[in-house]
């Protein structure tokens, strides 16, 4: 008989343990991390909002060498061969002027900007409401700045969602977890979109330039691996990738690294590609730059060498004074090997700093700014300078480490290095130490390392040993770089205005620029153009703009440009002491004027504006002379001289010396000057009530029916336009 088993008690079912709060927290945040299209609305709307306080902007800087002032960009869509068939500075100098070393080719900005001012823009009129047309007839155009920002801002935004795609497409093969990819990638976009140092190439509609050249480029390094990854659709990408590349050649020059940089990323991370294949998917893209650079850019630009710019410090920053042969003047010379490297490097190290920490920003950083009020030149032997180059050698190292063992890190340094060569002053002069906007492309490769480095802070955390489930130490981290980097980026966007808000901003941080100082001084004197403004307000503005000519000249002796604007400044200083009867403080003002261009005359005979602006100096002065102290023949010279300076073409000159011989009690003298006037100003009704009383004068001095007769036809004449004309009360 079987023995009965003994029942076992029923086994307890285990109690199923809720997930903690933290960890339903953790998983919804991770969840994020798998919503593409999430990731990219997001980016872009982060990137338009950072510079939507930028959509009621004006021009500024050097928007009138392309959109405001440019003959081919007011053409709208006439003006496009002009803009593809010349050098990008001709359509504002009219003619290929030696500004830049190597010319400038940069067509497809231009174009974007004429057909904005095709469609957005309305038929430019002058002052009478007349249509503007140009030598040809066709119609010129004023631009809509307002439209210009936002298409800016959209194109950054778009920018910012196709590095996120490339950054992807990156690492996909790389990073298993599709979580980190996508939180890598979005790390890299976010700090890219929210850097301040963009704020250069975005608020300023023309750093368009840069926004396009950097989507050209990614975008063709995108399809290049869309081509690889997808052999169906390869020739669909490769073409697109090849058009892209194009696009940002036209866009600016500084593309052309990509030719080495897209087939680096697939050494580092298509890693089944070998050798031969890389050296395959490069061919495309040098045949694609020889097409442009020999097909395109130096048949617009020319091949004759004429573009060498002459020795001028606002073009060549790598020049100092140094006593000249006859040891009573200075000229200026090159730096020594030292002093020119030495200050590259400097630039380096500034650049670096401006990545970490993106303050203060300035749109100047011309000479003299580098070196500082002391006037210091960096060496190769300044302790910093030596600094600088050390690390940037331990990034060398680091990066040809990485290279050898295909590390992305290695990857991000190189980018940056590649991007940078062309804008460094290493190779080749660019005409300026620095600028913020040459930090544009490279910062790509400082966004990829920083974003690579909080990912390696999520993979150290203590709770992400096997895999990460906590993303908020790098969640955290993230938001408060991207927060700082966008609170600046929307400070500083408001600087950019217009030229008048943008100078008077940033002379606080580059007080030491020469070409600053000289800008501040030229904004101000416009601000004084208002009629409405108080006589006492304007001399303070005049004064202060005499104050940074004056400071621009001692940062830069020869800087022909300081010295008209200090020679205007003391124009209007002049006229309004006029206006209060201080006649011997306004003819020393006029003086001073008047050596002021003596000095432009000096430093450059052929100066275009020298001429008409000391003719109204000794028209100001000769006007003191005769009107308010009585000095009529010394009036008379300084009218001579004015005359002289102006080829007869000055109608203020002209009637001015009209009335001084009437006075003198020469009519004929009197009636030939107001004749010389009335053919600048035929209608004049002034002139032609004066030539009546020459004519009249020059009759009853034996002058003879013809004199009479033209009394009488000039008298015909202001009648006819004005019966009640009182000269009395305008002269």
């Amino acid at each position: 008989m079987a023995k009965k088993k003994k029942q076992q008690p029923p086994k307890k079912a285990p109690k199923v343990q809720p997930a903690p709060k933290v960890e339903a927290k953790t998983a919804a945040k991770a969840g994020f991390w798998l919503k593409t299209n999430w990731q990219v609305y997001l980016l872009f709307i982060v990137s338009f909002l950072l510079y939507a306080n930028t959509l009621g902007h004006q021009y500024a800087v050097d928007d009138s060498i392309v959109i405001q002032k440019n003959q081919f960009t007011r053409l709208g869509l006439k003006g496009m061969s002009g803009i593809w068939g010349e050098d990008t500075f001709v359509g504002f100098f009219g003619g290929k002027r030696n500004l830049v070393a190597g010319g400038r080719y940069r067509p497809f900005t231009l174009a974007t900007f004429a057909l904005e001012m095709q469609l957005f823009g309305k038929p430019a009129k002058d002052a009478q409401g007349n249509l503007l047309k140009d030598e040809k007839g066709r119609q010129l155009y004023d631009g809509n700045p307002e439209i210009s920002h936002a298409i800016n801002a959209i194109l950054y935004g778009l920018l910012v969602v196709v590095l996120f795609l490339w950054i992807m497409a990156l690492f996909d093969p790389q990073i298993k977890d599709k979580k980190l990819l996508h939180f890598l990638a979005f790390a890299t976009a976010l700090l890219f979109a929210a850097h301040p140092l963009h704020t250069e190439a975005v608020a300023n509609i023309k750093g368009r330039d840069e926004i396009m050249v950097t989507l050209g480029a990614i975008l063709a390094a995108y399809w290049s691996l869309k081509a690889v990854d997808q052999p169906k659709k390869r020739f669909l990408y490769a073409g697109g990738a090849i058009l892209a590349f194009f696009v940002a050649l036209f866009s600016k020059e500084s593309a052309i690294p990509f030719i080495v940089l897209i087939p680096l990323s697939f050494y580092f991370f298509r890693k089944q590609l070998g050798f031969d294949k890389l050296l395959i998917w490069t061919v495309p893209f040098v045949v694609a730059a020889a097409v442009f650079w020999f097909g395109m850019r130096n048949p617009a630009i020319g091949w004759d060498g004429k573009t060498e710019p002459a020795v001028e410090l606002m073009n060549d920053p790598y020049l100092k004074l140094a006593p000249a042969p006859d040891g009573k003047t200075q000229v200026y010379v090159p730096f020594s090997d030292s002093e020119r490297y030495g200050t590259v490097l400097y630039t380096w190290g500034e650049y670096v700093r401006l990545l970490v920490l993106p303050h203060p920003l300035t749109n100047d950083y011309y000479p003299k700014h580098i070196r500082g009020a002391k006037n210091e030149i960096p060496t190769l032997t300044d302790p910093w300078v030596l600094l600088i180059l050390l690390f940037h050698i331990a990034l060398a190292v680091w990066a040809f480490m990485g290279l050898l063992k295909r590390k992305p890190y290695a990857f991000a340094l190189i980018f940056y290095a590649a991007t940078f060569s062309v804008v460094s002053n290493l190779f080749f002069p660019i005409g300026t130490n620095m600028a913020e906007r040459f930090m544009f492309m490279p910062s790509i490769g400082f966004s990829l390392l920083s974003a690579l480095g909080i990912l390696a802070l999520l993979r150290s955390m203590p709770d992400n040993k096997e895999e990460v489930k906590n993303y908020s130490m790098g969640l955290w981290s993230l938001l408060f770089v991207s927060a700082l980097y966008a609170y600046k980026t929307i400070d500083r966007n408001p600087a950019w205005y217009d030229d008048y808000t943008l100078f008077t901003t940033d002379i606080e941080v580059s007080p030491n620029s020469a070409k600053l100082n000289n800008a501040v001084s030229g904004v101000l004197q416009e601000r004084i153009q208002d009629p409405k403004m108080p006589a006492a307000e304007k001399m303070r503005i005049l004064q202060k703009a005499q104050g940074h000519a004056a400071k621009a000249i001692e940062l830069h002796p020869s800087y022909t440009n300081a010295w008209l604007l200090q020679g205007n400044a003391f124009i209007y200083m002049g006229e309004l002491k006029e206006q209060q009867n201080a006649a011997q403080e306004a003819l020393k003002l006029f003086d001073q004027a008047i050596a002021c261009f003596n000095q432009v005359k000096v430093y450059r005979p052929d100066h275009p504006d020298v001429n008409n602006n000391m003719t109204v100096a000794h028209r100001d002065k000769a006007r003191v002379l005769g009107q308010r102290l009585n000095k009529l023949q010394e009036a008379v010279n300084e009218l001579q001289k004015a005359y002289t300076l102006s080829n007869g073409q000055d109608f203020e000159t002209l009637r001015l010396m009209g009335i001084a011989y009437g006075i003198g009690e020469q009519p004929q003298l009197a009636a030939r000057y107001f004749e010389e006037a009335l053919a600048i100003m035929p209608n004049n009704i002034a002139i032609l009530y004066n030539l009546e009383a020459a004519y009249t004068q020059l009759a009853e001095n034996g002058g003879g029916a013809a004199a009479q007769q033209k009394a009488q036809e000039y008298g015909r004449r202001w009648k006819a336009i004005n019966p009640n004309y009182d000269p009395r009360k305008t002269q």
